[in-house]
């Protein structure tokens, strides 16, 4: 085993922080994408978001450049607002507020890959009836909350 397999096996169980962008729209929808064939999670949808680099100067700025590498949407970091960590090192962020046009067909600048192949508007209702996810619905209801919306107000 080559020096470069060891190490990346020793350290493949590290945590490795990662920053979130919950996209909710004014219809009550969240933006959800679907892992392209590259690794074992193809077909999972996914909420936009990844590993923050050392050259992100916060968990805050890397969750928008995952954004807009991931979708092409871009969004400020004062349009986050911290829904919460619901496993170590995982933060998520709500934003109401993104410009540009959704495109999952983009490679990731690192590694050319395009790392997913479709993408959706759900509402929480049509996202709780998903397979293949692993979406912290009670995250999706917070983000209701914080974003004035009330279960009894809910769009279908």
């Amino acid at each position: 085993m080559s020096i470069n397999k060891w190490k990346s096996f020793l350290f493949e169980k590290e945590l490795k922080t990662v920053g979130i962008v919950v996209c909710l729209d004014e219809k009550q929808r969240f933006l959800i994408i679907r892992r392209s064939d590259i690794d074992h999670r193809a077909g999972q949808w996914t909420i936009p978001g990844g590993h923050i680099d050392d050259n992100d100067d916060s968990v805050e700025s890397g969750a928008v450049r995952e954004l807009y590498e991931e979708t092409n949407l871009k969004c400020k970091i004062s349009d986050l607002v911290y829904l919460g960590e619901p496993k170590p090192e995982k933060y998520y962020f709500l934003t109401q507020r993104w410009t540009g046009s959704i495109n999952v067909d983009k490679p990731n600048p690192e590694t050319g890959k395009i790392e997913h192949d479709d993408w959706k508007w759900l509402t929480i209702e049509e996202i709780k009836q998903m397979e293949n996810t692993e979406f912290p619905t009670y995250l999706l209801e917070e983000a209701l909350k914080t974003a004035g919306f009330h279960s009894d107000e809910r769009k279908d």
